[in-house]
């Protein structure tokens, strides 16, 4: 006798599997060190150049504008970085290294919970999405079941991955990748090119509509 897979058993398996790709992302980013800061501030930077750039040729605005431009938010920059070292310096002075531990650990769990809220309801706005999604698809008990053990399979790949050790962050990140790589390749096996998309574009869309404060239904404005 065969084992019915409730529909919200199969959008759960779809759910980990789309959300999949942003999850090995996540996993095998280095840690946020000093260096791995240092080096994201500067790709930032960089990109908000090029971005501006763009902007100024759009606009048609001329080069001796620009510098000048240019140069007004470098001083901007300067006078806030300054501002911001005294008020680092004033907040040392007043207090003892035991209450800024405290305020550390305190700003650090606060943070922490913030996005731990966040995963939850982006999570569940996924999840309503993607049974709306199964609902609309004609799949049978057999592709139902293999998703389910897809899913499952997928899960403790990456469980194992996480808990290796590796030489370099250049082998972790090329082990996940051909974990995404193979995942990619099972789903093409279960799903027709429409559903694989739908499904992509459906988990795109729970990321890109969602409030910058984590609120609502996931039906806010896009950043």
């Amino acid at each position: 006798m065969q084992t019915r897979f409730p529909r919200k058993t199969l959008a759960a398996a779809l759910l980990a599997l789309a959300i999949a790709p942003v999850a090995l992302t996540a996993t095998a980013a280095p840690g946020e060190g000093a260096e791995t800061r240092e080096q994201w501030l500067e790709a930032r930077a960089e990109h908000q150049a090029e971005r501006r750039a763009a902007l100024f040729e759009r606009a048609g605005i001329d080069a001796e504008t620009r510098e000048a431009l240019e140069s007004a938010s470098r001083e901007h920059r300067e006078a806030m970085a300054e501002l911001r070292q005294e008020h680092r310096e004033r907040m040392d002075a007043l207090l003892s290294d035991e209450q800024r531990e405290a305020l550390k650990a305190a700003r650090l769990e606060m943070h922490q919970e913030y996005q731990a809220e966040r995963r939850q309801h982006r999570t569940a706005s996924l999840q309503r999405r993607m049974t709306e999604m199964v609902d609309g698809w004609d799949l049978s008990e057999e592709e139902r079941e293999a998703l389910g053990e897809l899913r499952r399979e997928h899960y403790a790949a990456m469980a194992e991955l996480r808990d290796r050790d590796f030489d370099s962050r250049e082998a972790r990140r090329e082990a996940f990748q051909a974990l995404r790589d193979e995942h990619q390749a099972a789903l093409g096996e279960l799903l027709t090119e429409e559903q694989l998309e739908e499904m992509r574009q459906t988990a795109r869309e729970a990321y890109v509509k969602e409030p910058k404060g984590g609120k609502g239904d996931g039906q806010g404005r896009a950043d």
